[in-house]
């Protein structure tokens, strides 16, 4: 009987400028988590969420709950509360190595709609879940969703700020509603930037995710957000957006991935803000088993 699964499971970069909770796009960037039903394990931080979606599932299931379960994370790989679906993971990890202990109860629509529960929003849990890019939305009770193409040769540069936007914090921030001529805005563009990505019109980026819903009102948390934007196409980056909630920002590029980081860094430096830069891909691999004992 299976008693320990590891699951390797990747960050996710969700909105991408207009896409608000219905874009996200699975990284190479991840981390692998280690759910055992013996022994104990770490109890604090992202560990305390894979262990309460992994109990989560087994009620999903109606399986019996498991007296203990230990987590253990290799730590390497998801910066939190930048942005980057650190919680997601969490979250998707627990779900995939429990169904994984239970040899397999739940499809991966269940495990969509437990996740985004969760989570309180879908478009990091999907790709976190499956891979790729990901369109989610919300339908009946559960949520419909797809893959959606990308173009090979894209890149992702990641400015991550050293301070965290939570996501609770900044949604607080959020308009309560549009103009038609804002909601027409974003919901064109959200159109553009997948057509765009599958096509690699890469000339269209820019244009495709340009956003009025939320990351004028996140900028307000992040002053520096504009110019780094600013600062990465100038550099080459096809685009710049406010990945999830922040505070990373990242870019879309082709080549001169070094010499946009830079550029990034110092718009950023030149304001106040340090950070680092993370240089990425797009994945199409979602939360994965990778080991069972």
């Amino acid at each position: 009987m299976t008693r320990q699964v590891t699951v390797r499971v990747p960050a996710t970069t969700a909105n991408l400028g207009p896409g608000f909770d219905s874009l996200g796009l699975a990284l190479s960037l991840a981390e692998d988590v280690t759910v055992s039903l013996e022994g104990t394990g770490e109890r604090d931080g992202l560990t305390r969420l894979v262990a309460d979606a992994a109990k989560a599932a087994y009620r999903l299931a109606r399986v019996e709950t498991p007296a203990e379960i230990a987590v253990r994370s290799s730590g390497a790989g998801i910066p939190i509360g930048r942005g980057l679906g650190a919680s997601a993971a969490a979250r998707a990890a627990g779900i995939v190595a429990a169904d994984a202990l239970m040899g397999g109860r739940l499809d991966p629509a269940q495990m969509l709609t437990l996740g985004a529960g969760l989570e309180g929003h879908a478009d990091n849990m999907a790709p976190a879940l499956f891979g790729g890019l990901r369109v989610v939305v919300r339908a009946g009770e559960g949520f419909a969703q797809m893959r959606a193409p990308v173009a090979p040769g894209l890149r992702v540069v990641l400015f991550v700020p050293d301070f965290e936007m939570p996501t609770a914090e900044s949604r607080k921030l959020l308009p309560a509603q549009l103009s038609r001529e804002d909601a027409v805005h974003n919901i064109g563009r959200a159109a553009l930037l997948v057509a765009a990505l599958g096509a690699g019109q890469w000339d269209l980026l820019d244009a495709a995710t340009q956003d009025r819903l939320h990351q004028p009102a996140r900028g307000k948390l992040f002053g520096a957000m504009s110019a780094i934007f600013d600062a990465a196409k100038r550099a080459g980056a096809r685009c710049a957006y406010l990945s999830g909630a922040g505070s990373t920002v990242a870019a879309f590029a082709l080549e001169r991935e070094e010499e946009i980081g830079a550029a990034m860094t110092e718009a950023a430096s030149a304001r106040g803000y340090s950070g680092r830069v993370l240089v990425t891909e797009p994945s199409e691999q979602g939360a994965q088993v990778v080991a069972m004992d």
